[in-house]
C-alpha cells in the first residue's frame, strides 16, 4: 500500500517547484497539484437473505451481510492550468456485485492521464482514463447521489482504459447561454465494464482497438455533472454516445444518450444503452458468446437539494441479453436521503435497495444501507 502513495506524494513536490519558478520566468508552467482523496464506508444494517452463506448471484447484489466495508478508498494529485492538466490516482475498491467480484484487494492505479490544450477549447489527453460513455459515469464518484453509480452504468459501458482523447468545447456558459462539446478517443479496449483498467497498464494485449464519440450539450448556468446544489436558472444537458470495441473473441458496438435537467433544487437524470456482443475469431480463441447477445441499460433519478440534505430514488435496469427471459434482466429500484456536510465534503447516506427480477426466478434480495463518504 504505502509504495502507491508514496509515489503520489513524489509526484507532487517537483511538480509544485517547477511551476513556481517558470512564473518567475515568465514562462507556460506545470500547474501545481491539489491533493484529492475520496473515502466511502457502507454499512449493511440489513440484507434479505435467504442463505446464511451464499444467495443466488445476481447483478447488483454484493452479497453483503450485515457490518461494514470499504467500498472505495482513493488519494491523488490533479492540476489545471491554460494549458496543462493532469491527474493521477491510486485506490482500493471492493466489487459492486457478487457476479463479478474484483480481480485483486491491492491499491491499484484507478486513473493517470495529461492533457495538453492543442487550441482554444480543445485539449488532448493520454493515458488511463474514463471512456466517454454515458453521464453518471463520467460524472465524478463523489458526486453521486446514492453513494454509488446505478446498475446500468456498471454493466453497459466500456469504463476506464488506456488511450488518448480529444476534448473539444465551444461556447460559453457563464451567462447561461449554450454550450456544446465533443470527444472523441481510441483506447486499447482491455478495460472491464466495472470501470477497472488494471488489465491495460502493460499495454494492449491484441490487434483490435476500441472507438469511442460523446457529443453533448449545455444550456443554463448549472452544472450538468451534478445533483446536489440550488441552481439559479433551468438547466439541462444532453448528449448521444457511440463506441465500438474489436478485441480477440468478441466485437462490441454500444450506443445510447442522457439527459440531466435541474431547476432549482430538483435534478432528474435519464440514460438509455444498448449494446451488442458478436463472436470474434473463433478459430483463434474461444469466443466470448455464441452468438449475436443485445444488451441494455436504463437509468431513471430523481433527486431534490433541500437544506442540507438531498432525498433521492433511482430506478436502473440492466439485461444482459434481450433474446432471453431470464434472471439475467434485474432492476434496481433505490430510495434514500443523503446529508451533505462541511461545504459537501462529507456525507452520509440512508438507501433502501429493492432488487427485482423483471424475468426469471424471483428472490428476497433487498438491502438497507448506511453509507458515509468523505472527499478532499
Amino acid at each position: 500500500m504505502s509504495a502507491p502513495l508514496l509515489l503520489v506524494a513524489a509526484l507532487a513536490l517537483p511538480a509544485a517547484a517547477k511551476d513556481r519558478g517558470a512564473r518567475k520566468r515568465g514562462e507556460p508552467s506545470v500547474p501545481a497539484p491539489e491533493v484529492t482523496g475520496l473515502l466511502q464506508v457502507w454499512g449493511t444494517a440489513w440484507d434479505q437473505d435467504q442463505d446464511e452463506q451464499a444467495d443466488p448471484a445476481g447483478y447488483g447484489d454484493p452479497e453483503d451481510d450485515v457490518g461494514f466495508k470499504i467500498r472505495r478508498a482513493r488519494i491523488g494529485v490533479e492540476a489545471e492550468n491554460d494549458d496543462l492538466r493532469y491527474d493521477i490516482e491510486v485506490g482500493f475498491a471492493s466489487s459492486y456485485d457478487a457476479v463479478a467480484p474484483v480481480s485483486s484487494t491491492s491499491i491499484q492505479l484507478v486513473s493517470a492521464d495529461a492533457g495538453y490544450q492543442i487550441a482554444k477549447g480543445v485539449w488532448i489527453s493520454g493515458g488511463v482514463q474514463q471512456v466517454p460513455v454515458t453521464r453518471s459515469f463520467l460524472m465524478s464518484t463523489g458526486q453521486l447521489a446514492t453513494g454509488d453509480r446505478a446498475l446500468a452504468s456498471q454493466w453497459s459501458i466500456p469504463g476506464r482504459d488506456v488511450g488518448v482523447l480529444l476534448d473539444g468545447t465551444t461556447g460559453s456558459k457563464a451567462d447561461g447561454g449554450f454550450k456544446a462539446r465533443l470527444r472523441a478517443g481510441v483506447f486499447n479496449g482491455n478495460g472491464s465494464n466495472a470501470g477497472s483498467a488494471a488489465s491495460a497498464l502493460l499495454g494492449d494485449n491484441n490487434d483490435g482497438l476500441l472507438f469511442a464519440v460523446r457529443a453533448e450539450g449545455v444550456y443554463g448556468p448549472g452544472s450538468a455533472y451534478r445533483t446536489w446544489g440550488e441552481v439559479d436558472g433551468f438547466t439541462i444537458g444532453f448528449a448521444g454516445d457511440f463506441w465500438t470495441e474489436d478485441d480477440l473473441n468478441t466485437k462490441t458496438l454500444g450506443y445510447g444518450g442522457d439527459i440531466l435537467m435541474r431547476v432549482a433544487g430538483l435534478a432528474v437524470l435519464t440514460e438509455a444503452h444498448l449494446h451488442t456482443i458478436s463472436p470474434n475469431n473463433s478459430d483463434i480463441v474461444a469466443p466470448g458468446v455464441l452468438a449475436d447477445t443485445p444488451r441494455l441499460g436504463l437509468t431513471g433519478q430523481l433527486g431534490y437539494s433541500v437544506w442540507m440534505v438531498e432525498p433521492v430514488v433511482r430506478y436502473s435496469r440492466f439485461d444482459d441479453n434481450r433474446d432471453f427471459e431470464d434472471n439475467g434482466d434485474v432492476a434496481l429500484i433505490e430510495g434514500g436521503v443523503t446529508w451533505h456536510g462541511l461545504d459537501d465534503g462529507l456525507r452520509a447516506g440512508l438507501l433502501y435497495v429493492h432488487r427485482q427480477e423483471v424475468s426469471g426466478l424471483a428472490l428476497a434480495n433487498d438491502t438497507l444501507r448506511l453509507w458515509m463518504q468523505l472527499q478532499l
